[in-house]
């Protein structure tokens, strides 16, 4: 799936470089089709939750509350 969308995005920029008359248009393909990309990518590596229920990662880079 990701394969495919990724030739579609390349292909969608492509066109934008030779076929500037619906360059509107293809922006918005090709904005659909990056965001698309992005939100496969975030859940792979467990940044959205799943249906399957896994939690968040524990980030340690966060900053934490020192004990008073």
């Amino acid at each position: 799936m990701t394969l495919v969308l990724g030739i579609a995005l390349a292909g969608t920029l492509l066109l934008m470089v030779f076929w500037r008359r619906h360059l509107g248009s293809l922006m918005q393909i090709a904005s659909l089709l990056g965001s698309v990309l992005l939100l496969i990518w975030l859940q792979d590596n467990g940044y959205l939750g799943g249906k399957n229920g896994r939690p968040p990662p524990q980030d340690s880079a966060m900053p934490r509350d020192r004990p008073r």
